[in-house]
């Protein structure tokens, strides 16, 4: 190879230069780019969160409060659907520091949990995409019977209210909602909230367990009764669909 007039390499002193410059830029942008990742993900959690929002809302108001398993079951205790989740990892549920909560049914006790019990589970994609209850659509039949929904009386299923796959978070788990607190089963018992005189004091949240992959919120704060609200704790994202009293 012929050689250029006036070339030379660099020498080992230029090359350790060079390499030391790079180390320190490479320390100096590291953090801020950690921090746009961080920034990205929230963002993603809140984006997909407000979807899912809004997507249980124009449901609940074409079909009524009650999310069912099917739609010839009754909202009771049995068929009331009183967990929406979506794709992605099962999140742990902390339940050593007296934040887990058993919402199930009438009651409302900081005890046990049941966001990870399928019996009262249903997917996202079965409600918003699929219809898998069947629910009545503005072509079926309507029942006269039915719970009235609003100014769209009668119109039913109108979806799909979101493109699948729906979810995950940003860190592998699914999203979760407590759609049970949208509406008091026909058969609850007890008295005050709850009860079929009454209604929940609690908010209907659209929740993510975030980086540590646990839900560690309570959703009936720190109080009880006309008290209750939502209380983020930790690294979970809490964004609130409908409030209380409904």
């Amino acid at each position: 190879m012929k050689k250029i007039k006036g070339q030379k390499g660099l020498s080992l002193v230029e090359v350790t230069i060079m390499l030391l410059v790079l180390m320190l830029l490479t320390s100096v942008l590291a953090p801020s780019m950690w921090d746009f990742i961080h920034d990205a993900q929230w963002v993603k959690v809140k984006e997909d969160c407000e979807a899912i929002g809004i997507s249980f809302t124009r449901m609940t108001r074409d079909i009524g409060p009650c999310l069912r398993f099917t739609n010839a079951s009754a909202c009771n205790l049995a068929g009331r659907v009183d967990v929406l989740i979506s794709t992605g990892l099962t999140a742990t549920v902390n339940t050593t520091s007296g934040y887990a909560e058993n919402f199930s049914g009438y009651t409302v006790a900081m005890t046990t949990t049941n966001w990870n019990d399928t019996s009262n589970r249903d997917t996202m994609e079965n409600q918003f995409v699929r219809n898998t209850p069947a629910y009545k659509t503005p072509f079926g039949n309507y029942n006269p019977g039915d719970v009235p929904v609003g100014p769209l009386f009668g119109l039913g299923w109108r979806g799909a209210y979101l493109a699948p796959p729906i979810g995950p978070d940003p860190w592998g788990t699914a999203y979760y909602v407590n759609s049970g607190f949208n509406a008091v089963a026909t058969d609850a018992t007890g008295t005050g909230e709850g009860s079929p005189d009454w209604w929940w004091e609690r908010d209907v949240i659209c929740i993510t367990a975030g980086p540590n992959q646990t839900l560690d919120s309570p959703i009936a704060g720190t109080g009880t009764g006309n008290s209750a609200g939502t209380y983020r704790h930790k690294d979970d994202f809490v964004f609130v669909i409908s409030g209380s009293g409904k």
